[in-house]
This record gives C-alpha cells, sequence and structure tokens, in this order.
C-alpha cells in the first residue's frame, strides 16, 4: 500500500488536533480540583485519560482527597413527589452524574447546592437545574424493558467539577416518579465525585 502524503498522516493529523483543541479548564481556576477527563481530546487522547474508581489517591489527589459515591434513593407511587438531602464530607467536588429508574415512565429531577449563594449576602442555595429534567436528559439514562433492575446510563462527567466546599455542604435532590402504572418506581441518583478525608488535618 502506498504512503499517505506528507501532511495526511495519522500522527499529523493528531498532532493538528492536539493543537487546536485547548483544555476547557482555565489555568487560573483557583480553589477548584482540575478534573483530567473535562477537555478536548484528540481521538487516541480519551484511551490515556481514564479514572480508576477504586483507585485511594487517583493522580492529582494524592493530598487527602479519594473517590466516593453519593446516592440518593427513593420508593415513589405513580406520579408522587419526594425531596432528599444530601450530606457532603469535607470539599466535596462533583465530577459526575447518573441514575435510575425501575419504571419506563421514568423520572423528573432538579438539583439545588444548598449552602451556596449567588453572591455575597445573599439567601443560600443555588439552584444546578432551573426546572425539573427529564431523568434520560440530565443523567444520560435510558429505560431497558427487558431488564428493569439494572435500567440506568454510564456516568455523566461534567465539563468541570462542581465544588461543595461550604461548610455543613449540603445538596437537595427533588424526584417527580413520571409513570403512571401500578407499582411504584425504585428511582436511585447519584452522584461521583472527589472528597477530602474526614480526618485530614486542617
Amino acid at each position: 500500500m502506498a504512503q499517505n502524503p506528507t501532511g495526511y498522516s495519522q500522527d499529523a493529523a493528531a498532532a493538528r488536533s492536539a493543537s487546536f483543541n485547548q483544555p476547557m479548564n482555565p489555568s487560573c481556576g483557583t480553589k477548584v480540583l482540575f478534573h483530567t477527563l473535562a477537555r478536548l481530546l484528540t481521538l487516541h487522547g480519551y484511551q490515556d485519560q481514564v479514572y480508576h474508581l477504586a483507585q485511594k489517591h487517583p493522580p492529582g489527589f494524592e493530598d487527602g482527597y479519594c473517590p466516593v459515591w453519593e446516592v440518593a434513593t427513593a420508593l415513589l407511587p405513580a406520579r408522587t413527589t419526594t425531596q432528599l438531602r444530601i450530606n457532603f464530607q469535607r470539599e466535596f467536588h462533583l465530577f459526575a452524574l447518573t441514575a435510575s429508574s425501575s419504571a419506563a415512565g421514568g423520572f423528573r429531577a432538579q438539583l439545588y447546592d444548598m449552602k451556596k449563594q449567588y453572591c455575597p449576602g445573599a439567601k443560600p442555595g443555588v439552584r444546578l437545574t432551573a426546572r425539573g429534567v427529564n431523568f434520560s436528559n440530565l443523567f444520560g439514562a435510558a429505560f431497558n424493558p427487558a431488564s428493569p433492575p439494572s435500567n440506568g446510563g454510564a456516568a455523566w462527567f461534567l465539563r468541570e467539577p462542581h465544588p461543595f466546599t461550604e461548610k455543613n455542604a449540603q445538596a437537595l435532590v427533588v424526584v417527580q416518579n413520571q409513570d403512571t402504572g401500578g407499582s411504584s418506581n425504585q428511582i436511585q441518583v447519584a452522584l461521583y465525585g472527589q472528597v477530602r478525608r474526614f480526618n485530614y488535618p486542617d
């Protein structure tokens, strides 16, 4: 097979892609942990930047951070709503979202950062979703009628982590069952992030 023309090789294309696609995280973003997946990568670059969920100290988080899943679970009858609160450990940084539904109708959800303020002196509480969002749009989840207990999707990673760094940080998750069937809907919302361990020295 003939050689590719100069400038049209795979290595040349990768070099051009790397030069145009700059990281999305600004270098001046102080007090916010960098999320190494949140950038535009070359095609084969995705293979080099992945998280090992069971790794105690992933690269870049050697100073007392470790991965954690925070989960909110509800069993709701048709067309009912509930509020779930999650209290975080120190300096939790939200990296990814995922969810599951045991009913075909799914659910809607809203997320709030209950301790953060829009501006100094304002009432605490920041909406991460302005209105209730269908779970398939917010969490990337889907319903598979062939296997209801396993319904859900792969974790949807944010472009940049959202820090819950205020004292006694807390998230409010409002879920509304959209299914109209007779059986209850088992709903689970999972938040993946990095947290500083509780016994880390101040």
